[in-house]
């Protein structure tokens, strides 16, 4: 048996090291491998790896041999380049396979010539894993291109991208996305995916290069038609005043530039100077007019722009003009009370979580609609309770409601009354018991007026 197990040991010793050195028993429990040198004689721990490196005088992990002929180096040298070599291939064939799909380790498809050993392949743990239907004697393979079971699988592995990376689903309706999808499909089978790396180094710099032209070509239309230059001012997260310039025309808007003011003092005198700065850049011939916001110090600019450039117009923004109409039409008696207990029936159904999980199962629809200015909120907030009358006067008069707690507290008797019997209130937001339809602007307060809408309360 012993001498079995010997012969056995050493038709697998195919590694020519062998050849050149004697393992050399030391005793103990040890569980590496001595390698005794037959040149110079050294005792290498560590296997036939490092009896490899001592042959082949890598100078790596241990010291090179001093007495090895030059034909037994060059002989170690390219068996140890040659399996670097294979290795580098399994790990590349490996790599090829998952990015084809083959998540098991499995040949896909007849007549795969692969003949990659997932030992000491490296990658992610499906390699570990064996394909089921392998158990079974078959292998897995693709759908049919064109059948419904094909695209199934298909749209299974758009989905699982999707889901595993928390894309949005809106992504879905990018134009980008259907390019994306035609282009691999124009492609055809064995298309390589872009790597990490290639997305943010030559496609990344290449998308850059395509805007840029975009943009290049736009302006080339900016002699034809003239240009509006737009200023729009904003806040980022971290509390920077920032001052973003665009310049639009038929073809297009481009973004410009965005200028830092947060140390500066937006007066007259610095928006027109960075007004003028702009316009002498884009070219005075080509600026029609230039667009701000309404404020005093954007409005005064605008004219001391106007009186040196005498051809071109300063307009205020329409957007923030009627942000200032509808806040001077809250400040109306009638339209401030009207404002006021709206606001107090949104913060009492969306501040008591039971209020508006009750709310919730009478409507399907929300009550609060967020906009872009605080002043449209107001207002739309009235359109949206006007939406949900009946559905908050069948709340407000459910036994759900009659037998909850808040249906005995001040507040919640206040919001129910504003909701079933405040006629004054009902026809301010634009309806009375009776069907008529009143707009709530015409209509004339019957209360005094209340706190500020646009106050927090608290």
């Amino acid at each position: 048996m012993v001498k079995g197990k010997e012969k056995s040991n050493v038709s697998l010793r195919r590694d020519p090291s062998w050849k050149y050195s004697v393992q050399v028993d030391v005793g103990g429990e040890k569980t590496y491998v001595y390698l005794k040198c037959n040149f110079c004689g050294k005792v290498v721990k560590g296997g036939v790896t490092r009896m490899k490196e001592h042959l082949s005088c890598s100078h790596k992990n241990v010291a090179p041999c001093a007495s090895v002929p030059d034909n037994v180096k060059d002989e170690i040298a390219a068996y140890m380049k040659k399996s670097t070599t294979t290795k580098h291939l399994q790990q590349e064939q490996f790599d090829e396979r998952i990015e084809q799909g083959a998540y098991y380790g499995s040949e896909s498809g007849k007549g795969s010539t692969s003949t990659i050993n997932n030992r000491g392949a490296r990658g992610p743990m499906d390699q570990y894993m064996v394909n089921p239907g392998e158990d079974r004697g078959q292998t897995q393979m693709m759908p049919a291109a064109g059948t419904r079971e094909g695209r199934r699988q298909v749209c299974m592995d758009i989905g699982r991208f999707f889901f595993e990376n928390a894309i949005p689903f809106n992504v879905a309706t990018s134009p980008a996305y259907f390019n994306m999808l035609r282009s691999v499909g124009l492609y055809g089978r064995g298309l390589k995916a872009p790597s990490m790396y290639e997305l943010r180094t030559w496609i990344l710099k290449e998308e850059l290069h395509n805007t840029e032209q975009s943009i290049e070509e736009i302006k080339r239309t900016w002699s034809e038609t003239g240009v509006t230059i737009m200023s729009d001012g904003w806040s980022d997260m971290k509390s920077r005043s920032l001052i973003n310039i665009l310049v639009n025309n038929p073809y297009g808007t481009v973004f410009l530039r965005s200028v830092e003011a947060s140390d500066e003092v937006k007066n007259a005198e610095f928006i027109f100077n960075l007004l003028d700065g702009v316009v002498e850049e884009i070219g005075e011939q080509l600026v029609v007019q230039v667009v701000t916001d309404n404020a005093s110090a954007y409005k005064a600019a605008g004219h001391i722009l106007m009186e040196k450039r005498k051809h071109l117009y300063w307009t205020p923004c329409a957007a923030h003009c009627i942000d200032l109409i509808l806040e001077q039409l809250g400040d109306l008696p009638q339209h401030k009370n009207a404002l006021s207990k709206a606001k107090k029936i949104t913060k009492f159904i969306y501040n008591h979580s039971w209020v508006l999980a009750l709310m919730r199962k009478f409507s399907k629809k929300e009550i609060i609609r967020p906009a872009t200015t605080r002043f449209a909120t107001s207002y739309l907030t009235l359109q949206s309770i006007l939406d949900v009358r009946q559905p908050l006067e069948a709340m407000f008069t459910s036994t759900q409601w009659l037998n909850s707690a808040w249906a005995k507290k001040p507040e919640g008797k206040e919001i129910r009354r504003h909701i079933l019997n405040d006629k004054g209130w009902k026809r301010k937001v634009g309806t009375i018991e009776d069907d008529e339809d009143l707009n709530f602007i015409d209509t004339i307060g019957e209360e005094d007026s209340l706190e500020d809408p646009f106050s927090d309360g608290t």
